[in-house]
């Protein structure tokens, strides 16, 4: 059975394009994980923004504007930042993190070598993960104006911590934050790989440049392209149930869709299960999706 995940934004700020991701602290790596050796300093760990590999010149990254961040355990339960959220503050502009004169203690940067410069900003301090395999969450929301209707940070600024009820961890709501998992041990973590299949005229060619959604257990989604052989994959994910999401492009319809090479349901969204034991290769989970390009005669 195919489960589709249906996200209600009834009341809610629109949903945050992009994605974020760990680096080194040169911004050379994306979502180095194992390549971490420490969690601190310029063997640690560092907070990347923008569109991501393989994105079109075209595809944004985070919207223009100021961002607070955090540190937790995978399940977000734990807060792992130690300093009070107006230290940890960072802006945005043009798809890149630029600047963190917006928190009141700055944390520690660096310049990018990303596409369009920018800086990365070290994610210390914060304490070691309860986590037995080592496993990390960077989170970032808007700062917007501290009110849940209006997208951002819920809560006070001055504080470390901030209880904010259930469906929010220390002020961030999940489906208003992106997210980012890493480890500093080589531990064993999973992988979603994605496939994207065109036919056209009857041919079969790879689907460059599409974008992937990857929506998390906690509600938390990412944006991903497909490169050019129509492949896109993200790692250093934990246990727990995704949702994998393609945008269909107008002008294409779907004809096929698998998991793990086991055809279900045509869709542009699958739920899949990451869990240790099921039969996988190198604890990857594969989704596939094939599309065929209708142009006008696409069902309505």
């Amino acid at each position: 059975m195919v489960l589709i995940l249906l996200l209600s934004t009834a009341n809610a700020a629109p949903p945050l394009s992009g994605a974020i991701f760990t680096t080194d602290y040169l911004g050379q790596i994306v979502n180095g994980n194992t390549k971490y050796l420490s969690k601190c300093g310029v063997t640690g760990v560092w907070l990347d923004g923008g569109p991501g590999p393989n994105a079109p010149i075209t595809a944004a990254g985070l919207p223009d504007g100021d961002y607070y961040f955090q540190v937790t355990d995978p399940s977000g339960k734990k807060l792992l930042s130690t300093d009070p959220v107006e230290d940890r503050c960072v802006t945005v502009s043009g798809g890149i993190i630029v600047d963190n004169s917006c928190s009141v203690n700055p944390h520690v940067t660096n310049p990018s070598a990303d596409a369009g410069g920018g800086i990365v900003v070290e994610l210390c301090p914060y304490i070691d993960t309860p986590n037995h395999g080592g496993v990390y969450k960077a989170w970032v929301t808007p700062v917007g104006d501290g009110t849940v209707a209006g997208g951002g940070f819920v809560g006070d600024t001055m504080l470390v911590d901030n209880p904010c009820g259930n469906g929010c961890f220390h002020g961030f709501i999940p489906a208003r934050s992106k997210t980012d998992n890493y480890k500093t041990e080589d531990v064993a973590l999973f992988c979603i790989a994605v496939h994207k299949d065109i036919v056209r005229k009857g041919a079969n060619e790879p689907g460059v440049g599409w974008k992937i959604s990857i929506t998390d257990g906690l509600n938390a989604t990412n944006q991903y392209f497909t490169d050019a052989d129509g492949n896109m994959e993200v790692c250093g994910l934990v246990d727990g149930f995704y949702t994998v999401e393609e945008e269909l492009q107008a002008g294409y319809t779907v004809i096929a869709t698998s998991v793990d090479g086991t055809p279900v349901a045509p869709s542009t969204s699958v739920q899949i299960q990451l869990k240790n034991g099921q039969v996988r290769k190198d604890d990857t989970a594969t989704v596939v999706f094939q599309n065929e390009q209708c142009g006008s005669s696409c069902p309505k």
